[in-house]
């Protein structure tokens, strides 16, 4: 009898542990250990010649192509001097390989392992991290691959995760409202800045913070799996919206700026945009949940879930935003408010049930 279908496995850490020595050219692999399951399963793996990382794609989540952007993005960084997190060669030479599980095919890359401790969300740390996001936008402005992948627009930042978020407020038509029009002031206020002040170019599409590791004054990137072609302004966003804005987010913003600017200057345009790019983070966020219900499940995708997103997206339109001129007066009056009980979402795009305090 076939096994039964599957849509995403566990791979045996025993197994990978014996393919990596194998495959690789360090030494004796000592251990390998899972270190978390979410867009993709990740490895710690130690061996004799030091610690790596392992990403096993989840089948159908990046195509050959897209995976090889990012390898070119990598090697292009450590290049001109950037700490990343750096894709390993095989003993055969390649980066990637694909490895035959129940669901179907996986890639996997393994990945040198960033040293150092997580940012502890102090202003010094805001600052390093802000320079460092710098010194990645400035090594690649001159970034090139004939590798495709997909652009960090508004079709990936809000078409795409809007039409995984509807049926799940098919229930609440008011509220699925208030998120469209809302991501409809969005695109308006994009399309209206100019757009040829805006810096473009790579980015890594994850920049909050936790993708990194600092060793004295060094802050090493790594996890790049939602990197691409994309505003940079988005970029700089997503920090911004992983902070918060209350008065400890805002002083951790100032010196994300002042970090930033001491390597790289940020126009008048891309500043005006950052208020619009943390609206569609969050919604892309949602989008990204609601999407991968089938691995993930959906339990937690509950009405207190969204009640949390509605709440937090009134307090940032309110502050940040101001009313569209567009808007009838019926809908812009003020909104009712979320139970008071609500408290901001508290789930990370790559890992669903890790503890992180944002919009």
């Amino acid at each position: 009898m076939a096994p039964f279908p599957v849509t995403y496995s566990t791979l045996s850490a025993e197994a990978l542990a014996a393919w990596l020595e194998a495959s690789y050219e360090f030494g004796t692999v000592t251990a390998c250990r899972l270190l978390h399951r979410g867009l993709n399963d990740s490895y710690l793996v130690e061996a004799a010649r030091g610690r790596h990382v392992l990403r096993v794609y989840r089948a159908g989540w990046r195509t050959t192509e897209e995976i090889a952007y990012e390898v070119a993005a990598l090697e292009h960084l450590g290049a001109k001097g950037v700490p990343v997190a750096l894709p390993m060669r095989r003993r055969d030479g390649n980066v990637v390989d694909w490895l035959r599980a129940a669901e179907g095919n996986r890639a996997a890359v393994l990945f040198t392992h960033a040293p150092g401790r997580e940012l502890d969300g102090s202003i010094e740390d805001s600052r390093r991290y802000g320079r460092a996001v710098a010194s990645v936008h400035a090594a690649t402005d001159d970034f090139e691959t004939g590798h495709e992948r997909f652009a960090l627009d508004l079709e990936h930042l809000l078409t795409e995760p809007l039409a995984a978020i509807r049926p799940f407020l098919r229930h609440r038509p008011a509220d699925l409202d208030t998120i469209e029009t809302l991501a409809s002031l969005v695109r308006r206020r994009v399309a209206a800045l100019p757009a040829g002040e805006m810096d473009r170019g790579f980015c890594h599409g994850d920049f909050h913070g936790d993708n990194a590791h600092i060793e004295g004054d060094t802050v090493m990137m790594f996890d790049f799996d939602c990197c691409g072609p994309g505003w940079r302004a988005y970029d700089i966003a997503v920090f911004r919206w992983r902070w918060g804005d209350d008065e400890a987010g805002e002083a951790r913003w100032t010196a994300f700026l002042e970090g930033y600017r001491s390597l790289r200057s940020i126009g008048e345009a891309d500043l005006a945009a950052v208020p619009l790019f943390v609206v569609a983070r969050a919604i892309w966020l949602r989008g990204l949940h609601a999407g991968n219900t089938a691995d993930w499940g959906r339990s937690w995708l509950n009405d207190a879930y969204w009640d949390r997103l509605l709440k937090g997206l009134r307090e940032w339109q309110a502050k940040h935003l101001g009313r569209s001129e567009a808007e009838s007066p019926d809908a812009s009056a003020d909104p009712p408010e979320a139970p008071r009980s609500a408290a901001r979402e508290t789930v990370v795009a790559d890992a669903p049930a890790t503890q992180r305090p944002k919009l």
